[in-house]
């Protein structure tokens, strides 16, 4: 993912409930494009978000990371990559940035209309279920070290594929007319 920046994000300029990061932001995107396949590219985060108010340059990185994320979450690469910090980085902020794009995608997900009654594939259901439990980590729960390291990577290559097969399920491509079904 590429590195933008939105201000309205930080601390001293939160003005209610809103993401609290570009993970979280991002993971609430995911969620929202899950079930949403006619989500404004423009004004996305205001289906999610009342208290976001992004400046002139914020609204366009918003749309590119619209962009950027359609355009993943549709790519026959599975190239989607988390909105998470360079892999230079503390283990503990990484892990802290996975749990808020766990937190983003599932507040998404249910802002978006997904409910208990959502009729979803046992794999899909058990994904909810293991995203949810991600969002609950904290960063003291682990150490830095080799195994950790390897760990991170792999719930990362999970929630990615996962969030594949999840949008799959809620957005079938028809193949007949190479459309979202609707």
């Amino acid at each position: 993912m590429s590195e933008l920046y939105f201000p309205s994000l930080s601390p001293n300029n939160m003005t209610g409930d809103g993401p609290a990061s570009a993970s979280e932001l991002h993971g609430a995107l995911c969620g929202l494009l899950c079930l949403d396949s006619e989500a404004n590219r423009i004004t996305w985060y205001k289906k999610l978000f009342d208290e976001i108010d992004p400046g002139e340059e914020e609204i366009l990185d918003l749309t590119v990371l619209f962009d950027q994320t359609v355009q993943a979450l549709n790519s026959l690469d599975f190239d989607l990559q988390l909105e998470l910090p360079a892999d230079d980085a503390p283990l503990s902020s990484r892990i802290t940035a996975m749990s808020d794009w766990c937190q983003g995608l599932v507040f998404g997900l249910g802002a978006s209309g997904l409910t208990d009654d959502t009729e979803l594939s046992a794999d899909c259901k058990e994904y909810i279920a293991d995203v949810i439990n991600i969002s609950q980590l904290s960063n003291d729960m682990m150490e830095d070290s080799n195994e950790e390291e390897v760990n991170f990577e792999e719930l990362v290559e999970y929630l990615r594929m996962g969030l594949f097969l999840l949008h799959g399920e809620l957005q079938p491509i028809d193949p007949a007319n190479n459309s979202v079904e609707h």
